[in-house]
């Protein structure tokens, strides 16, 4: 598991991207197994469950624009079995990267409309 010295820069990315996803501003696309990816344009960012099975252990990955992997958070528990600071904002994340890439709001939506 990777700790980080400045895991701050990365979790601001975390929350902002989540936000921008959940506005509907960011579109997340199906990568792999239970792995989705946002491509902008000096990088992208990637997330998936480490397991493969839609729960934690989340991690994240940022890429430059070349696809080179500059930096990579993982949910993870500290000392005492504290959980890290990171792990919820990358758990919204991820959750919200799922919706998206799954267009599930739009699902949801369209079903809603079909209903009387």
């Amino acid at each position: 598991m990777t700790v980080l010295v400045d895991s701050g820069r990365v979790v601001v990315l975390c929350q902002r991207l989540a936000d921008a996803t959940r506005a509907r501003r960011a579109k997340w696309r199906v990568e792999g197994e239970d792995t989705f990816r946002w491509d902008g344009v000096q990088g992208s960012v990637s997330v998936q469950s480490r397991d493969k099975d839609g729960v934690p252990p989340y991690q994240l990955v940022v890429f430059n624009a070349n696809g080179v992997k500059v930096e990579e958070l993982t949910s993870q528990l500290l000392e005492n079995d504290e959980p890290a600071e990171w792990n919820e904002p990358l758990a919204v994340l991820y959750r919200s990267a799922r919706r998206s890439a799954l267009n599930a709001d739009e699902v949801i939506d369209a079903l809603i409309e079909a209903l009387p």
